[in-house]
């Protein structure tokens, strides 16, 4: 039973097609991102603090459901940039998104592809895409479409019709 009512609740807030939308992310941005919906999206003071981790301080109706954001709208806040010695270390506390700041309890991150902690920031605390991935492969079978054209254009014959009788003809004039 208790199974059963998983599956349906999964269902209900459609948690899989988040999942996908947060996984097409990650392959396209680098990263994804993850909402936890509790109902409170309008309350600035109750998006900055962290999801309340014990259940007696969870509303029975506070899960309202999980929505993939695009990374285009989401940025680090508060990050600890000067102790490599801490767990914390390059890990957002907080995220902007879309001008309200979100404690990272409330974002879950997908990154498949990491980059190494000294390029983080300038992957939007993300990773490697595979849009930028690709990118040597396509410019690779562009430039091999061009050579086989411009190949295939250099064995151009070009033939001149004439009329060879007139031209072997006795009369000498031609």
């Amino acid at each position: 039973d208790a199974i059963k009512q998983i599956e349906e609740a999964l269902d209900t807030h459609r948690v899989q097609k988040a999942f996908r939308e947060a996984i097409e992310f990650d392959g396209f941005y680098g990263v994804g991102h993850l909402y936890i919906d509790t109902g409170h999206g309008d309350d600035p003071d109750e998006l900055r603090v962290a999801l309340p981790s014990k259940k007696e301080k969870m509303r029975k109706d506070g899960f309202k459901g999980i929505r993939a954001i695009d990374p285009t709208w989401c940025s680090p806040n508060r990050y600890n940039s000067s102790d490599p010695l801490r767990p914390d270390y390059s890990v957002p506390q907080t995220w902007f998104v879309m001008g309200k700041e979100v404690h990272a309890s409330r974002m879950m991150t997908l990154i498949s592809r990491p980059v190494p902690q000294i390029l983080k920031p300038a992957y939007n605390f993300g990773g490697l895409s595979l849009s930028q991935m690709m990118q040597p492969y396509v410019q690779n079978w562009l430039r091999t479409r061009q050579s086989v054209s411009d190949l295939l254009h250099s064995f151009t014959v070009f033939v001149l019709q004439t009329n060879m009788n007139a031209s072997l003809a006795a009369s000498g004039d031609d």
